[in-house]
């Protein structure tokens, strides 16, 4: 039996690690044993559980934690793991320093420019190291592969490109109800539901905006934002929503464990995203039979045909997610939309193409 070694960076919710936790999954009904390493408890460790499997919690704070190496190093040889697989860019450092010491294949996976970020600290030393460790180097976007190609000095030979995948039967069920008895709407309120932890690369500030001017123009439609908030950003965002002259119909929730249910009660799928790697949750709602408007904003560009499968916007334009929003009240577009974005989105992101394409590559480097 064929061993792996999956690690990721980071421990709380989100588009990397709900691809890492679907992969997972997937993997477990398959003829590959896995081993998850993670930093620390939180609700990736939870869904690892939940899939019957034991993550080894190891601490790896500080740029170089030599005992995280040591204890890595120990845990592929009392388990004889064959392959590693790490996701974003500090696990993929550790584990290309692993595949060199160890002698062993090794994937990294990329995610987003979150990866490629300016202002990483010793980034060119270490995608350096990534280079030279990594047998294939993933990307989840084929403008990502473009930027590694472009700004990194990775072997281009190694970039691979693998969508993200989801599954349909997640998002492919009947219609959800419950959601605007929560808020307290009324039941002709049109929801404009938008998905994704509170960060800077959402680009909420717009949506924040758009929802300044849609209050005046039409105060039947309210935007829902579901995901973590990180108080500093949050803060900046409820000051500008205190500062409109009209308040704006904006019901944050925090993190949800419903996603699938609340996607199925919108009337629109929002992402005003200034940048994103793919976008899990866009390929989520055209799954769900939701229209979707995204920004421009990197990933989408490649998932969303503009006025076929859905409306592209430009990054930072609040008029311009108004306009997308005022559009869609035309049904028979919406109907369309709808029908090209489910068939695409299942042809073209489904959680089996993501699987298969890496069940290729884990042969090819074992064999």
């Amino acid at each position: 039996m064929t061993t792996i070694l999956h690690l990721i960076d980071t421990t709380g919710p989100g588009g990397a690690e709900t691809v890492f936790t679907n992969l997972l999954k997937e993997l477990e009904q398959t003829q590959f044993h896995n081993i998850v390493v993670l930093r620390g408890e939180g609700w990736v460790a939870d869904q690892v559980r939940s899939l019957g499997l034991t993550p080894h919690l190891i601490d790896s704070k500080g740029s170089f934690n030599i005992d995280y190496i040591k204890a890595l190093r120990q845990l592929i040889i009392s388990q004889k793991v064959d392959l590693i697989h790490a996701h974003l860019l500090g696990s993929n450092v550790y584990g290309a320093l692993l595949a060199l010491i160890c002698r062993k294949p090794m994937i990294a996976t990329f995610h987003g420019a979150v990866d490629v970020a300016s202002g990483e600290r010793f980034l060119k030393a270490k995608f350096s190291l990534i280079g030279w460790g990594a047998s294939t180097i993933v990307c989840v976007s084929k403008r990502l592969q473009e930027e590694l190609a472009d700004r990194s000095p990775l072997p281009t030979h190694k970039l691979k490109l693998i969508y993200n995948g989801v599954d349909p039967k997640a998002f492919n069920r009947t219609p959800a109800s419950g959601l605007k008895k929560e808020l307290g709407l009324p039941e002709d309120a049109r929801l404009v539901v938008s998905i994704g932890n509170v960060r800077p690369a959402k680009g909420y500030e717009y949506l924040v905006d758009a929802a300044i001017t849609m209050a005046d123009r039409d105060p039947n439609v309210h935007f829902v934002v579901v995901g973590h908030q990180k108080e500093k950003l949050f803060n900046k965002l409820t000051e500008q929503v205190a500062k409109a002259s009209k308040p704006p119909n904006i019901h944050w929730l925090g993190f949800r464990t419903d996603v699938a249910n609340i996607l199925r009660q919108a009337d629109i799928f929002l992402l005003p995203s200034v940048s994103e790697g793919f976008s899990i949750s866009t390929v989520e709602a055209m799954m769900s039979g939701v229209p979707v408007i995204a920004t421009r904003s990197g990933g989408p560009e490649e998932i969303i045909m503009d006025g076929v499968s859905g409306i592209l916007v430009p990054v930072k334009d609040p008029g311009a997610i108004v306009v997308a929003i005022q559009k869609m009240k035309d049904k028979s577009k919406r109907k369309r939309m709808i029908v090209e974005a489910k068939q695409n989105a299942k042809a073209r992101f489904s959680l089996q193409a993501m699987l298969e394409s890496y069940k290729e590559i884990y042969s090819q480097l074992i064999e």
